[in-house]
């Protein structure tokens, strides 16, 4: 699944040598060339046009970006957007996701009017160390100005090579000064955990599932039973998903030996099914009453874990539909930073399902508002008269935390109007009625402070293991 921002996203708080050459390409697929006839016809027409266009093209062509654009042209046909050429950034990107670790500098950050804001530091790292502090305002990285950009950019800059140098422009109060840091390795962790107040009940929440994931949720589970939890809400909403064999891990752990956690089946066999066992869990059992929250962003290794704890164990799922992703990708490395990332099998669900593009439908529904799932707003301003797609966001916001009564347009509208200048009167904002930057900044602001005072799906799960 590839990630797509969503404000809820903010709230809950990818062969030895050189860059993959045709000859490289030739070496690669040198096995499979003899298969048959035709194979080796296409090859021979895709070598063929690569020497045409090489030699003889009027302008000198980039070896690199004709094989990239080839390899890129052949899985285009595929009509699959999880089969993908990865390079550069991409690669490091998913990479990174996969490790559970990125190089950077350990903070934790948010958008806070025209700059990014620190939000925490991470114990250990180059952040903590040199004595950055929540609240201190990034304005620069590298002396390149933050001011109006999107957190994105902020991250992209802090992230680098492992022991390289960075400056940040920090202020801090009346204060702004320069902080130099040396890039390290920074632990990602995926799983998070709680009690939740004035209950009995534990809380799990598994942003992504890394190669470290399935020890992480064990570690809480024992913490959290230690606490004195009697029952558990585990939380995968937002959850891209990640290694299978994590998933494989973590669903263990809620099933009893012998039961199917999924199948995989492979063009032209039959499928092949993975069950719970000691050799997964390590011997550890859940044992205690537990849902699970899905919701539209749920994808893949999460979709996996749920579908085999509802099949399975008969367990709950509370939320909305999850996304549905029934594929399973591997990776092929090419070296100097570019891997094939191409769908292999697809899975199934222990009773057979396939959810692709179904998604996984939960036993109790119950979500945010549809606040909750706008894309981050843009740097735009704007008056009425204006019309397109992040009008009818600002409407869908304004909606729902209470300005505008009608359904929300891609038209701004006198009632926008009225909405926006209520907006604006109520945080003491010049009234104009348009959308500026601080009329966009409150919004944003408002929004992830309505949607942290109440979880419905959460609270319905929550009275749901009271009830146990």
């Amino acid at each position: 699944m590839k990630t797509k921002r969503t404000i809820l996203t903010i709230l809950l708080s990818f062969l030895a040598g050189g860059v993959l050459t045709f000859g490289g390409l030739f070496l690669y697929l040198r096995p499979f060339m003899v298969q048959n006839h035709d194979d080796r016809q296409n090859i021979a027409k895709i070598a063929t046009v690569y020497r045409q266009i090489d030699h003889n093209y009027y302008r000198k062509v980039n070896g690199d970006k004709l094989t990239t654009g080839a390899i890129n042209g052949m899985l285009g046909t595929l009509g699959d957007p999880f089969s993908d050429y990865l390079s550069g950034s991409d690669a490091t990107s998913l990479n990174n996701t996969i490790a559970g670790s990125f190089s950077g500098v350990g903070i934790q950050v948010a958008k806070h009017g025209e700059y990014i804001q620190i939000m925490s530091t991470i114990k250990g790292t180059p952040a903590q160390k040199a004595g950055l502090k929540a609240g201190d305002k990034i304005a620069a990285v590298n002396h390149k100005s933050l001011k109006n950009k999107p957190i994105s950019d902020a991250v992209d800059q802090m992230r680098g090579k492992n022991g390289t140098e960075v400056s940040l422009t920090i202020i801090r109060g009346n204060n702004t000064f320069e902080q130099k840091l040396k890039r390290a390795k920074i632990p990602v962790t995926t799983v998070n955990s709680k009690m939740i107040k004035d209950t009995k009940v534990g809380y799990i929440s598994i942003s992504t599932v890394s190669q470290n994931t399935a020890a992480e949720l064990k570690d809480s589970l024992k913490e959290l039973q230690k606490d004195g939890a009697k029952s558990l809400v585990i939380d995968v909403r937002n959850n891209p998903g990640g290694l299978m064999d994590q998933a494989l891990k973590m669903s263990s752990m809620f099933l009893k030996n012998g039961k199917t956690i999924m199948q995989v089946q492979s063009r032209g066999s039959d499928p092949e099914v993975f069950k719970a066992s000691e050799k997964l869990d390590g011997g550890y059992k859940v044992k205690i009453p537990t849902a699970v929250l899905i919701n539209g962003e749920s994808a893949s290794a999460a979709e996996i874990f749920a579908a085999a704890l509802h099949q399975s164990a008969d367990i709950p799922l509370v939320g909305s539909q999850s996304y549905g992703k029934g594929t399973v990708q591997n990776m092929a490395d090419y070296g100097s930073g570019s891997e094939l990332k191409l769908t292999i099998a697809r899975w199934l669900t222990p009773d057979g399902s396939w959810i692709n593009k179904k998604g996984i439908t939960p036993t109790y529904k119950a979500d945010y508002p549809k606040m909750a799932y706008l894309p981050p707003f843009s740097e735009h301003e704007y008056k009425k008269g204006a019309i397109n797609n992040e009008i009818k966001n600002y409407g869908v916001a304004l909606h729902d935390l209470g300005y505008l009564d009608d359904q929300p347009t891609s038209e701004y509208n006198d009632k926008l109007v009225k909405a926006v200048s209520d907006f604006q009167k109520q945080k003491s904002l010049s009234q104009t009625g348009n959308i500026d930057h601080k009329t966009t900044a409150k919004i944003e602001a408002s929004v992830i402070k309505q949607l942290a005072k109440k979880d419905p799906a959460l609270n319905k799960a929550t009275k749901i293991m009271e009830e146990k």
